[in-house]
């Protein structure tokens, strides 16, 4: 059965404790109403009145378990015992078991129900002040403990619907981090990984010694600028706090992205006009990173024009090169990767081949 949503005082009472105070509430009612059956019945009380009082009572023990075969049984009970109430109604057990039948949802059959059988005891002819003054005290309890039942309903409601849309805010979070997390991974790891897969290439055609060592100190560089990020990623997943976090890149970092792309065999020519702050400076250094990784890989090209520039209130950031005009390039899951960076930015991104040669990328982020 789910679990009821309480008050925090409530919810801090453990389960047992309830059962134990119901078993005790069903214990003294049952005593009641035999009590009842014995002192007001005339005659020396049969089997139906014990059974009558005793299942009157003893059901609340199990209220909570369940409430629709209890309130049927309390019913029938009150029915039998309604000879020994005054007024000729039960205003107890009924009222106390309709209240928890309603904080399960909507009880209005049974409210009409408890309120026909109420009526139905207390009316009788002549209709005296009497009379109306009872038929209107057991309309009104039996209404209060709908009622107050149907409004703790809807308090759980309201609680349940708070709790699941602040799950599915935190399951959102959640999901958006981890996408962060996985676009700075396929762009530090990918970027890397790629760069020194093209230098190690270069490095086994070269025959000099001089060009071997330039090539394997800029495949250490690569690799340790890579192993850098990585581990500022790591740390930021570190819950104790104690990594050490280093900055992440931004436009002060793309110069010397753009010689580890020199030392790979490709002309980078940079132009950066323009200052950018916070995460946009990232997402900057991201673009560029991402597409200087795509032209390395999969260009075959030789010179690639960077432009970062301030324009009105925006900042553009373009890439282009001179590569092969390919139908379609396999760039996998690095655009759509700077797609959403750009788009959580309020930006605009384009990607596509040049009409000759070549292919542009290009993304309009607003200052």
């Amino acid at each position: 059965m789910r679990e009821q949503l309480r008050l925090p005082l409530l919810s801090r009472v453990p389960a047992w404790i309830w059962v134990t105070i119901d078993a005790g509430v069903a214990l003294f009612f049952a005593a009641v109403f035999v009590g009842l059956a014995v002192s007001r019945n005339p005659s020396a009380p049969g089997a139906l009145d014990y059974a009558a009082a005793l299942a009157t009572g003893l059901p609340i023990a199990v209220r909570r378990l369940w409430p629709r075969a209890v309130f049927v049984i309390v019913l029938v009970g009150g029915l039998g015992m309604r000879e020994f109430f005054i007024p000729h109604a039960d205003l107890l057990c009924l009222p106390l078991v309709l209240y928890t039948l309603a904080t399960r949802g909507r009880a209005v059959a049974a409210l009409l129900v408890a309120a026909a059988v109420a009526a139905q005891g207390v009316l009788a002819p002549p209709l005296t002040t009497v009379v109306r003054d009872q038929l209107g005290l057991a309309l009104a309890i039996v209404v209060a403990a709908w009622a107050t039942g149907t409004a703790v309903y809807q308090r759980r409601r309201y609680t349940e619907q708070l709790a699941a849309q602040a799950e599915e805010r935190a399951r959102a979070r959640a999901m958006a981090e981890r996408l962060r997390i996985a676009r700075e991974l396929h762009d530090v790891i990918g970027h890397g990984l790629g760069t020194i897969a093209v230098q190690a290439g270069v490095a086994g055609h070269l025959g000099g010694a001089e060009e071997m060592r330039g090539a394997l100190t800029s495949i250490e560089e690569t690799s340790r600028s890579a192993l850098r990020e990585t581990r500022r990623l790591l740390g930021v997943l570190r819950e104790d706090g104690e990594a050490e976090l280093a900055p992440a890149p931004g436009l002060a970092d793309l110069g010397a992205l753009a010689e580890r792309t020199r030392a790979a065999g490709l002309e980078v020519e940079l132009k950066i006009d323009g200052e950018v702050e916070g995460e946009m400076e990232l997402t900057v250094y991201r673009i560029v990173q991402e597409a200087l990784t795509n032209v390395l890989k999969h260009a075959g090209a030789r010179h690639v024009r960077v432009r970062v520039e301030r324009q009105g209130d925006g900042l553009v950031v373009e890439v282009v090169d001179d590569g092969t005009r390919g139908p379609a390039r396999p760039y996998g899951h690095g655009l759509t990767g700077l797609r959403e960076r750009v788009r959580v930015l309020g930006g605009e991104f384009e990607a596509g081949a040049r009409p000759l040669r070549g292919f542009r990328v290009m993304a309009r982020l607003p200052l």
